[in-house]
This record gives C-alpha cells, structure tokens and sequence, in this order.
C-alpha cells in the first residue's frame, strides 16, 4: 500500500469538513475520486471501455483505440468546471 493511499469509505465522512480534511491536497482528491470512479483500481476510458488505457502521467490518461487523452473528471459532472476539485 501506498504512504500516501488512505482507503476511504463512503460512511467515513460525517461531514464536509471531515471530507475537506481527509484530503488536503488536490492530489489527494484525484486519487480519491479515481478510487470512485474507477472501483477496481484501472482507468478506463469514457471513449471506449473496452480499449486500454495508457497513463501519462500528471493525471492524465490515453485511449489507445480512439487516440483520445482523458483524466479522471473527463465526462463527468466536473469535466466543464475550472476549479479544483477541493472547490
């Protein structure tokens, strides 16, 4: 396990501020929300989920069958937003 990977459940927040503390950096969100979304740990694409997936680091992610880069909010409710996560 990571130094850094802290597994979080859903019913561990008794609030926003509980939430906010958890995760502290903007990182810290990515990864919590990649443990969201993607449950078994390997991102999948939201082009195609049956491609593979190439990552590119910063938190970033390519599709090899449609050639297209996404990152963990790409089509989701956070992908037209210009604020941070911890926002």
């Amino acid at each position: 396990m990571e130094k850094n990977k802290v597994k979080k459940e859903k019913s561990q927040f008794k609030s926003l501020f509980d939430l906010l503390s958890s995760n502290p950096t903007e990182e810290d969100c990515v990864k919590y929300f990649e443990e969201i979304r993607w449950k078994k740990g390997k991102p999948t694409s939201p082009f195609d989920p049956t491609s593979k997936v190439y990552r590119l680091g910063d938190g970033k992610y390519k599709c090899k069958n449609t050639n297209r880069r996404f990152t963990v909010i790409t089509k989701s409710i956070f992908s037209s937003t210009k604020l941070p996560l911890r926002k």
